[in-house]
């Protein structure tokens, strides 16, 4: 007859070993059927960042197989000229990153060799809104001197991620309005988000156990918070770096909802480029998910290579 000293020890044992087995079996299941290994960590100022020193492959939208090989920095690896003076700083999300492509496809590779002397500085993480976007060039700004770019890429998801304040299961930074101006929240980074730096199991339930509240956008609001951004970036960069806005959202987005253009923001750049009409032209420019394909990339390529230039 087994005791209670013998129950508690088997409900201990049972407790021990389930985690342990979920932990390895989401590992397995991660690494061998999704191909979906942990891409971000944890960060104080952004909420999360892409995890550093990281070499994994992942599924498109369209099916295909993509590499992720991240350096010290959590940046995707990319060969540069050691000799180069000149540097452009980007500001992103998911495209920016290259989400769903190989690194050799991604537009700013794709301009590097008609760029000589040139350092690309690609920052764009997936999930990141342009406020998101703001704190990592807080990271970068004093590096930046006088010939140097700045590159902003805004697209219709920035107008619903500048309005969170979790995504995912992690928190982030957001601006709140206050006494006429905006005001910067940081990230309250709890202990669910920093297990899940290297728990499957964290990642999962921290979406579960997160406080769950409905999607609401208002585009006024989203409007208004990416203007105190872009003037605040503005304002920030050194003298002599020129500031370069690639904008989409205005047939999808804008124009629909309140017959506006993205051209609304171009006041705070230099210079300003519609990618809406380039990446509408052709079908394949599109993964099924709305990330650029190559052929998008190529495309977005062409017309940052010419504003560039000019």
């Amino acid at each position: 007859m087994r005791t209670p000293l013998h129950w508690t020890a088997l409900l201990l044992g049972v407790l021990t070993v389930a985690p342990v087995a979920a932990e390895a079996a989401l590992r397995l299941y991660a690494s061998y059927v999704t191909k979906r290994d942990r891409l971000f960590r944890s960060d104080a100022q952004t909420g999360w960042s892409n995890a550093p020193n990281l070499l994994t492959t992942r599924i498109n939208a369209a099916g295909q197989e993509w590499g992720i090989r991240t350096d010290q920095n959590g940046q995707r690896f990319i060969a540069l000229d050691p000799r180069a003076r000149r540097k452009i700083l980007i500001l992103g999300d998911s495209l920016s990153f290259g989400e769903g492509i190989d690194i050799k496809d991604r537009f700013d590779v794709k301009m590097l060799s008609s760029l000589p002397g040139t350092r690309v500085i690609n920052t764009g993480t997936m999930g990141y809104g342009t406020d998101q976007e703001y704190m990592a060039f807080q990271n970068w700004k004093h590096l930046l001197e006088s010939g140097d770019t700045v590159l902003i890429v805004l697209n219709q998801s920035d107008y619903f991620d500048v309005l969170r304040r979790r995504f995912f299961g992690r928190a982030k930074p957001y601006f709140e309005k206050a006494d006429g101006s905006y005001v910067l929240h940081q990230p309250p980074i709890g202990l669910w988000e920093r297990w899940s730096n290297w728990s499957l199991v964290a990642s999962v339930v921290a979406r579960y156990i997160e406080p769950t509240a409905p999607e609401s956008l208002d585009p006024g609001q989203s409007i208004e918070i990416i203007r105190f951004i872009l003037g605040r970036i503005r304002e920030e960069v050194p003298r002599g770096v020129r500031v370069v806005l690639a904008h989409q959202g205005t047939s999808d987005f804008l124009g629909p909802k309140l017959g506006l253009s993205s051209t609304i923001f171009c006041e705070f750049a230099d210079v300003c480029i519609d990618l809406d009409d380039a990446l509408a032209a052709d079908p394949v420019h599109l993964l099924p998910d709305g990330h650029w394909s190559a052929s998008g990339h190529t495309a977005v390529a062409q017309l940052l290579l010419k504003a560039l230039r000019d």
